[in-house]
């Protein structure tokens, strides 16, 4: 088959659900130049030959790979979105979200941005401390940058085997439909897939998708997204609800309904309706997570510019750091 030449690392489908009523067209907003603009989506988060490398004189790809996963996901992301629950999915249909949200994991500019920064953080760590490294040495060959088709090679490797393994540590997770309106939608990112944990673990990060207490996000249109959370936190949930509900527990009116309705939909699989503040704080998320793009279907990217106007080093993606 033909091998397309620009190749995303955010799925066309993904982007054309967020759409701003004009075909394939998506409002994006620049973080590193403070800017918005209206774009085909076949235009933005991709690169050219991106996954495309040279491996012992032969030109290859994982790219056609890409497309036939995206379309088995596309299918089932679709069946959600007219279903409006998660209550339909057949466990085939959840093991090959599962594979795709870890390839989505692995194979965005930020991941391949944070595995060539990995020699430079060495070599400061190296520098930090006044420590010799010997000619020659293994470790010698740790601190050189990462050539680009090296690099692209390797992480082709890492995406190519992200469903086997990471798509059990999604699916080891409660999944959750989370719902908003037109008038507050989901942002999307070029890093969407997103994590947060409410339980501090200093010196040691809490981040990781085993994590105790780790919640994942993934927007899917903009008014609904897959939330992934930890078991841990929905045994709360649920045991709230029942407290509610036998006339025990602290908490108002608005509490009380907040927690019934989604231990509801944790059981049901029927959306979760977002407050406001819920909605914003799934979309700084995706501010924080972002690489350098974010994706709406409204020129409204206010939430985005009071961040970075807060935290300039907002402007960069994630980047991880030597503790």
């Amino acid at each position: 088959m033909t091998i397309a030449k620009v190749q995303h690392y955010v799925p066309q489908f993904l982007l054309r659900n967020f759409g701003n009523g004009k075909k394939d067209q998506v409002w994006v907003y620049d973080k590193s130049l403070n800017r918005s603009f209206a774009s085909n989506t076949k235009n933005v988060a991709s690169e050219n030959r991106f996954y495309d490398f040279e491996y012992e004189g032969q030109l290859l790809t994982i790219e056609s790979w890409l497309a036939e996963l995206e379309g088995h996901a596309k299918s089932v992301i679709s069946a959600i979105l007219e279903a409006d629950s998660l209550s339909t999915l057949a466990g085939e249909q959840k093991q090959v979200l599962a594979s795709f949200l870890a390839v989505q994991l692995t194979r965005t500019k930020t991941f391949r941005e944070e595995w060539n920064a990995f020699p430079r953080m060495l070599r400061e760590h190296f520098e930090k401390h006044g420590e010799q490294v010997v000619p020659g040495s293994q470790a010698e060959d740790l601190l050189c940058d990462i050539p680009e088709n090296n690099s692209k090679e390797q992480t082709a490797r890492i995406v190519y085997n992200a469903p086997s393994t990471y798509a059990d540590y999604f699916l080891d997770k409660d999944w959750v439909l989370a719902a908003t309106s037109r008038k507050h939608p989901f942002l999307l990112s070029d890093n969407p897939l997103t994590r947060q944990n409410m339980i501090d673990r200093p010196l040691r990060g809490n981040l990781g998708l085993t994590t105790p207490g780790i919640e994942i996000y993934l927007p899917l249109s903009p008014t609904r997204a897959l939330a992934m959370w930890c078991p841990t936190l929905t045994d709360l949930v649920h045991r709230g609800a029942r407290a509610f509900a036998g006339g025990q527990g602290a908490g108002n009116a608005a509490d009380r309904e907040g927690v019934v309705a989604m231990s509801d939909s944790l059981l049901s699989g029927k959306p979760v309706q977002y407050s406001v503040a819920n909605v914003e704080n799934f979309n700084s998320l995706q501010v924080v997570w972002s690489e350098r793009y974010i994706f709406s279907s409204l020129n409204d990217f206010h939430l985005a510019q009071e961040m970075l106007d807060s935290h300039p080093n907002l402007r960069q993606g994630p980047r991880s750091t030597v503790a």
